[in-house]
């Protein structure tokens, strides 16, 4: 059996990551309506979590892979770095969209909709994928080699 992200976990990380998400896609896009927000929030998360414990099975079903990945607070430091760039780096780069919404044209610009997404996902991953208790090492390479 994978050892996979607990339900405790996931049940936490939902909250957090739906308004995430919620926030990100809204920032992205010109025009919503609201109906379709809120089905977003409450369905969007699910999926995308879903797609993130999946793609952190091989870190898990790989014995030699895992025992590196859980509790490792440095990697995790680093890939919340990695989404947090991501999603600084949003406010640097955007994209114009021009187009009709329900009769009313538009030219906006708005954060880029790729970087947004994939600075989303990479905390998404985090999130569902870290394992506590965090594991700190105060011996450095060359004594573990002494």
């Amino acid at each position: 059996m994978p050892d996979i992200a607990p339900i405790s976990q996931l049940a936490i990380a939902y909250p957090i990551l739906g308004v995430l998400w919620f926030v990100c896609m809204m920032s992205a896009s010109p025009g919503y309506e609201f109906l379709g927000a809120v089905i977003f929030l409450m369905i969007g998360p699910f999926f995308v979590m879903g797609a993130g414990v999946v793609l952190g099975l091989p870190v898990r079903l790989n014995r030699r892979l895992s025992r590196w990945w859980l509790g490792n607070w440095r990697v995790y430091i680093l890939i919340a770095a990695a989404g947090a760039g991501l999603l600084i780096a949003v406010f640097n780069v955007q994209e114009r969209q021009v187009g009709v919404i329900d009769g009313v044209p538009f030219d906006v610009t708005t954060p880029h909709p790729g970087l947004l997404t994939a600075g989303c996902f990479v905390l998404t991953f985090l999130a569902v994928n870290a394992s506590l208790p965090l594991r700190f090492s105060s011996r450095t390479a060359h004594d573990r080699a002494a």
